[in-house]
């Protein structure tokens, strides 16, 4: 009970220094607590587990090395998602893909005109090659399909419609790359980038390099990017359920050996 209440403990501490972060930077303050916390969770298990039975640690060192894992490949996921915003992919006649987001009425959102504003800067001056392909679909509460209020966005914007590709089919991110694939392959598209928001770039590459595209990607500025990348980051492990799977079960067998031994 101790080690338990020890834990909760450094959870709760965990949160205290970032009365202290500048207010305004959400982002660094909110990645900075996840750090914290899976950190308080790590020392916690080791808490209980030095007062619990040997043959009781099991759960908790599976739950310290997943979590190790999880802090660890969570850097490496911050580190492409920032590159991706940061490097912008110069190609002279480029084939863009943006990808849709939800919308409420026949305008695009305020996270929508993002990827759409950022995919615009994406055009070399005096191109008259380049393609944007809008993709996304009409929900059951949307009055449009995403596509067509992207495509009259842009069209406000000076871009003419022969530039425009609608795929208005799709309804989630996977299928947003797959349908988008006719077009390339009728097309014949060799370079390809893929506009998406910033905390959306990872994993919708990692969608296109399963469907066997090859693209580079371009991360639109994000409002409130914290929690939007801890949901997309769980996101993406969640498509590698067999590794989990290996993972655990040699990590129960090592823990079973250790007890054994």
């Amino acid at each position: 009970m101790m080690g338990i209440l020890l834990g909760l403990g450094l959870c709760a501490i965990a949160t205290l220094p970032f009365r202290f972060l500048i207010k305004r930077n959400y982002t660094i303050k909110y990645v900075l607590l996840y750090h914290f916390m899976l950190i308080s969770l790590i020392l916690g298990c080791f808490f209980v587990k030095a007062v619990i039975p040997s043959v009781l640690t099991l759960p908790f060192d599976l739950l310290i090395n997943l979590t190790i894992v999880f802090v660890a490949s969570w850097q490496c996921y911050l580190l492409m998602t920032y590159q991706f915003k940061q490097v912008r992919p110069l190609y002279q006649n480029p084939t863009i893909l943006i990808l849709g987001a939800g919308i409420f009425t026949e305008r695009v959102t305020p996270l929508l005109k993002s990827r759409l504003d950022a995919a615009m800067t994406l055009i070399p001056q005096g191109s008259s090659q380049f393609k944007l392909i809008m993709s996304g679909g009409q929900g059951p509460d949307e009055p449009i399909p995403e596509a067509l209020a992207m495509q009259r966005y842009l069209i406000q914007h000076g871009i003419s419609p022969q530039h425009i590709v609608l795929e208005d089919a799709s309804t989630n991110t996977q299928e947003n790359i797959i349908f988008s694939k006719a077009y390339l392959d009728a097309s014949d598209i060799e370079k390809l980038v893929i506009v998406t928001s910033d905390f959306h770039i990872m994993r919708a590459l990692r969608i296109a390099q399963r469907e066997g595209i090859q693209a580079t990607g371009f991360g639109a500025p994000t409002p409130r990017l914290g929690i939007s990348l801890l949901h997309d980051y769980c996101g993406l492990l969640f498509k590698y359920p067999f590794t989990w799977w290996i993972f655990g079960i040699v990590q129960v067998l090592i823990g079973i050996y250790g007890l054994l031994m």
